[in-house]
């Protein structure tokens, strides 16, 4: 309802300095919940109102303040495969240079480029490997591969947790099952992987990404991410009990990049669990009937 209120007669009616009015008027005061008590008696709309109102206008004017971005994160932006990224449909095109950093930090759900250094270069991640992708080739195109596969894992729904024992079991079918046409193998294979609550995770490649699969833990979950195009048969089966290999050997901590290019801070741990993985791929490559 339009009440034709002076500011002078609101003022008077909650009891509060003209300037106050004013200040809220002119957005440079917010609303206290004192005030918009105040208010309610005076205009009969309810207090949480004025306070939703307040609160809409407070997250307005954070985001436009955080959505000015400088050369810094233009400059990080100019290190991710954008291009690839939007036509693998993993990111939307941005309509400014602003937006486009908004949506890529959302896409690797992290608040700033300072934030994503931290994760990806600094090594902040506690993981029994300490993988910094400074090291590799394109560590922006190998973040944003790896991220992709994050984001597929959380998209996977398991009903059961992962169980040694049952992949243990489940073994000899898939290796056996590795033998049959590339074709007919895939959807049978996520399945027996997810009986022992494995996701495996198929990932579309970026050109300046070496990477041929990954293993680790996400949030929880043992996760193998391969390629999603076609490799060689041999190699695809080589790989994916390799990677079977690293869960039920090495730890939830551990994360393991398949020529990605990179040299970890443990290197002869972390070769030694390769070479182990190796290891237990040839022998169920071997022991084919």
């Amino acid at each position: 309802m339009e009440m034709s209120m002076s500011v002078k007669e609101f003022a008077l009616r909650t009891g509060k300095p003209e300037k106050s009015v004013i200040d809220i008027i002119d957005g440079t005061q917010s609303v206290t919940t004192e005030m918009a008590l105040l208010m309610e008696k005076v205009t009969w709309i309810p207090a949480g109102f004025w306070l939703a109102k307040q609160r809409n206008y407070d997250e307005y004017v954070l985001r436009q303040k955080t959505s000015r971005h400088g050369g810094n994160e233009l400059a990080w932006l100019r290190t991710l495969p954008l291009q690839e990224m939007v036509e693998n449909g993993w990111l939307e095109l941005g309509e400014t240079d602003s937006d486009q950093v908004e949506k890529a930090l959302h896409f690797f759900g992290v608040a700033s480029p300072a934030a994503w250094k931290d994760v990806y270069f600094l090594q902040k991640l506690k993981v029994a490997f300490r993988i910094s992708l400074g090291k590799t080739a394109n560590p922006g195109a190998v973040a944003a591969w790896l991220r992709r596969g994050e984001i597929q894992s959380m998209d996977m729904y398991l009903d059961r947790r992962y169980a040694p024992k049952r992949l243990k079991s489940l073994l000899p079918e898939i290796s056996l099952l590795l033998q049959s046409p590339p074709d007919t193998v895939i959807g049978r294979l996520t399945a027996l992987l997810a009986d022992a609550g494995i996701k495996l995770l198929f990932t579309e490649s970026l050109s300046g990404v070496p990477i041929k699969g990954a293993t680790r833990w996400i949030y929880g979950w043992p996760s193998i991410q391969l390629l999603s195009e076609r490799q060689e048969y041999e190699d695809f089966r080589f790989t994916v009990l390799h990677e079977i290999g690293h869960i039920l050997l090495h730890g939830k901590k551990d994360i393991f990049l398949e020529q990605a290019g990179f040299t970890p801070d443990d290197d002869p741990a972390y070769t030694k669990k390769e070479q182990e993985a190796d290891v237990f791929a040839r022998k169920w490559m071997e022991n084919q009937p």
